[in-house]
């Protein structure tokens, strides 16, 4: 007959995928979204229902009509399996390493348009630093400390088993080798690929903080890993969710500003009237400043202040909007989802907007010993005027030194005079006899207003309306992976992941915007392109087998491969166009913002390309004794093209890591207060197998420097 019902857990939930099979056959089948199963069984038989968490319960069949299961709970067997380092899984109790499990729907109270930031208090041990950036930006993610001086102590992202590269994009303000240079890390980042991950995606995110949780992945992981597991399709009918959230910003505290004294003003005291105005807010007592002092024809002041910086930013709002699909039966299964993020920032003018599209397909064939999983996806994102870091052009910094009763209002309203003029830096060029002189021209064009008419001091209304800049990224990506099980308890698996991503940044900055050392009087055009090919494939041969119901085995070998080419493109040049040399003709074009743009002859840019590589053979084993004792270890040698060059030096290719770790469950085998449910006690410990001479990194360093090997980071 045809048998049905529901299970639940303690709390009346329905309970999904719980394993239902007639004892003493292969016939089984598991519960759906909604907690119910369907299976054909004789009157007689015996039903077994086990989930991990709950104790297995057995019912017998005694006739057609539905059943109502309900599972407990049992801490004696809650040994809920995690994904570990290479996508192998593992009982979370055997583990003898730190780890820490984070489940989707944790992310998904109060979204961000990058989920990084709700993990913030989610985990011990680990820091997460907002970005400053504006919406869309990344943020900084510290498990246990700093651990590297050379400043990158970012963990490994690992996205369903296959390690993600997860380089911060830079925009086109973050370098120029000519002409007056930023400086002062005057500089904006762009997003990272992990900030391009829908939440809504997200099955549950695992950190392993240790180096002997991290030591599969190598030198890569030398900051621990963060690995996050996606969603699939579930079997059973179709289902649509669809999640819409809001959050709205507003900034959690600001500098405290002294609004006692204003603007210093020096006045001829002979005439009694305002002669310039120095940068500075230790002037006078506000109140006190005379009707000379406040005529003042370079500013507009005032005998009273307001909260400028308050007026100054914006209340943010992020739409977070996603619709998934899922189903499927117990041979296929699939998932698709859609998700948009829509955020605009803080401060005036910035923007983020994400689409993700995702699609993943699982089948479970021959008699469920061949397993594939496929997954496609799509992201794109722009981001509008993203804020810099540090103190040039960062509009915060010189809002924060504006003296109290300076009127904002007037230069939030006035920031720019359409019609302006102004005269030149000095011009180098060649006369009409090919001589070599210096001279000033005078130019036109919207002109920038403000009170400190200075270098290094811009109006912050001027840098957010006038100086604008958009970053652009795609990314698609896929993998497919491949297991089949040879025999009980041995099974092979094969991964291949192919990212392609491309990043592109421009900048347009008005003519008369001060820098550092000058006015540009020309504007400045900056263009950033960074494309990049990812190729990543490894094979797994893994064992897990019980003997005797109380040694457990289990081990995993296999290599890996890694391949990535890319090309960087940079413009960055002043926003003119200089006349052919022939024609022996000052610039006076400004704000021309092209790729075409030149100055002095060249156009300001540079094309490069990189390629690398990196291979290894990795090993991992634990045994452990009736579930109360547990003994593993784990070996990697890594292969990189960068070692390549210290050949001639006697220096090996290649470096190996090792692990070892032991733990024990107290609790199994002594009794212990009631109030003490789980002790576990664990040892771990693992070692770089060799490192690089310190005359050998010299040399690799300058060869980094110039470019002779790809510029990757490694741990020594």
């Amino acid at each position: 007959m045809t048998v049905t019902g529901t299970v639940y857990d303690g709390t009346d939930e329905p309970l999904i995928g719980v394993s239902v099979m007639v004892k003493g056959t292969a016939n089984g089948t598991a519960t759906d979204f909604d907690g119910n199963f369907s299976i054909k069984a004789a009157k007689g038989n015996t039903l077994v229902f086990s989930y991990i968490g709950y104790s297995t319960t057995e019912i017998k069949v005694e006739n057609d009509q539905p059943m109502r299961i309900v599972l407990k709970e049992d801490s004696k067997v809650l040994d809920e399996v995690v994904v570990t380092a290479l996508g192998i899984k593992r009982k979370e109790s055997s583990l003898t390493y730190a780890t820490q499990e984070i489940k989707g729907d944790d992310l998904m109270k109060v979204q961000d348009a990058n989920f990084v930031n709700a993990l913030n208090g989610k985990v011990s041990g680990v820091t997460i630093t907002q970005s400053a950036g504006g919406a869309g930006g990344t943020s900084k993610i510290l498990l246990r400390g700093n651990k590297s001086v050379m400043g990158n102590n970012s963990p490994l992202i690992v996205v369903d088993g296959i390690p993600m590269t997860n380089q911060v994009g830079k925009s086109a303000e973050s370098n120029w080798d000519s002409g007056s240079g930023l400086g002062y890390s005057g500089s904006s980042e762009g997003g990272d690929a992990l900030s391009l991950i829908n939440p809504d995606d997200i099955e549950s995110i695992n950190v392993l903080k240790g180096a002997n949780a991290a030591a599969l992945y190598g030198s890569a992981a030398a900051n621990g890993v963060l690995m996050i597991t996606t969603k699939k399709g579930k079997e059973g009918s179709i289902s649509i969710t669809v999640n819409s959230n809001v959050t709205f910003d507003k900034p959690l505290s600001t500098p405290e500003l002294q609004n006692i004294y204003g603007s210093k003003v020096n006045v001829n005291p002979a005439t009694g009237e305002a002669i310039n105005m120095p940068l500075g807010a230790w002037g006078k007592r506000i109140g006190t400043y005379s009707e000379a002092e406040l005529a003042y024809a370079n500013a507009k002041l005032r005998n009273y202040t307001s909260d400028h910086v308050d007026d100054f930013f914006r209340t943010g709002t992020t739409w977070n909007n996603s619709v998934s699909i899922s189903g499927g039966t117990e041979k296929v299964r699939s998932y698709f989802s859609y998700a948009n993020s829509n955020s605009q920032g803080m401060v005036p003018n910035n923007s983020y907007n994400r689409n993700t599209f995702s699609f993943r397909q699982n089948y479970n064939l021959i008699n469920n010993k061949l397993k594939i999983d496929v997954s496609i996806n799509y992201v794109s994102a722009k981001n509008k005027n993203r804020p810099g870091g540090g103190t040039v052009m960062n509009p915060l910094y010189d809002l924060y030194r504006v003296p109290g009763n300076i009127d904002m209002d007037y230069y939030r309203d006035n920031y720019v005079n359409w019609n302006g003029q102004w005269e030149s830096n000095d011009i180098t060029y060649l006369d009409n006899s090919g001589q070599s002189k210096i001279d000033r021209t005078m130019l036109e064009g919207p002109q920038q207003i403000w009170a400190y008419p200075m270098a290094g001091n811009n109006n912050p209304y001027w840098l957010t309306h006038m100086n604008r800049g958009q970053q652009t990224e795609e990314r698609v990506y896929g993998s497919a992976t491949v297991s089949y099980q040879i025999i009980d308890g041995l099974m092979v698996q094969a991964r291949l992941n192919i990212d392609r991503s491309k990043f592109q940044g421009y900048t347009n900055r008005y003519a008369t915007t001060q820098n550092v050392a000058q006015m540009e009087d020309f504007g400045i055009y900056g263009q950033d392109i960074y494309s990049s090919n990812d190729w990543y494939v490894d094979v797994m041969a893994s064992y897990n087998k019980t003997f005797a119901e109380a040694l457990s085995v289990s081990a995993s070998t296999g290599w890996v491969g890694h391949t990535v080419k890319g090309t960087t493109q940079k413009i960055w040049t002043q926003a003119t166009y200089f006349e052919p040399l022939s024609m022996r003709k000052m610039p006076t074009l400004v704000n021309y913002f092209d790729p075409t743009a030149r100055w002095s002859g060249g156009n300001g840019g540079s094309y490069s390309k990189s390629s690398n590589w990196d291979k290894g053979w990795f090993f991992t084993g634990q045994v452990g004794w009736k579930d109360m004792v547990y003994l593993e270890g784990s070996y990697r040698i890594d292969w990189y093209r960068a070692f390549k060059q210290f050949a001639d030096r006697g220096t090996s290719d290649h470096y190996g890591y090792w692990s070892l770790g032991a733990n024990t469950l107290v609790h199994r085998y002594l009794t212990l207060p009631e109030v003490i449910t789980h002790l576990k006690l664990r040892a771990s410990y693992s070692e770089v197998g060799n490192s690089i001479p310190n005359e050998v990194f010299a040399k690799g360093s300058a060869n980094l420097a110039t470019g002779a090997v790809a510029t990757n980071t490694y741990g020594y």
